[in-house]
């Protein structure tokens, strides 16, 4: 019986401490919000005072007046805006706008030691979007340095991986993550 008394009064207690420290997260919360509100009533109502000074010089009574008159005029300018962007050009065009040329960068365009990893052309090509990381895209883009299967993806060094990144303006140090090297061998041998 005991127990049960002494439960019941600790329980008592600490339902008081939390009820205590509720009832304050209220008060401060509240007061907060009350003092910001005020806050931010003084500088809006300044702010409008300020503009309806120096709107009284140009005969205009309110703020909201203006508004008024200008809205047409919003509402105009953005239909017209609205419309210029809604003519999109067409993809082939932006996706040639997008491609990037070698002809006018400033640097002159790395050479690839095909001597170290083979040649390739059209007749011996292999689906590299089989590899993790290569799109239809970078496959493009490696068909025009003249990349075409995976025998010669396989073979890459460093240097050859570094040359290649610069060439088809991909990502520094992904195609080691995406370990196209790796993921080659293992096609090749299929």
């Amino acid at each position: 019986m005991t127990d049960l008394v002494n439960f019941i009064s600790s329980l008592s207690n600490y339902i008081g401490i939390f009820m205590l420290m509720f009832s304050t997260f209220l008060i401060g919360y509240f007061s907060a919000w009350w003092f910001q509100k005020l806050n931010y009533r003084g500088i809006i109502t300044k702010l409008k005072r300020e503009i309806n000074t120096s709107i009284i010089q140009k005969n205009v009574k309110d703020i909201d007046t203006i508004f008024t008159e200008i809205k047409p005029k919003i509402i105009e300018v953005v239909k017209s805006t609205q419309r210029e962007v809604l003519v999109a050009p067409s993809l082939e065009r932006t996706a040639e706008k997008a491609r990037s040329s070698f002809v006018t960068y400033s640097r002159s365009r790395p050479e690839l030691d095909f001597d170290s990893f083979g040649y390739a052309d059209e007749d011996n090509k292999d689906d590299l979007t089989l590899i993790k990381g290569v799109g239809p895209y970078v496959e493009q883009k490696l068909n025009e340095i003249g990349i075409f299967n995976f025998e010669q993806v396989s073979k890459l060094k460093d240097a050859d991986i570094r040359i290649i990144t610069d060439l088809i303006d991909f990502f520094p140090g992904r195609i080691e993550r995406d370990n196209w090297v790796g993921q080659a061998q293992q096609l090749n041998e299929k």
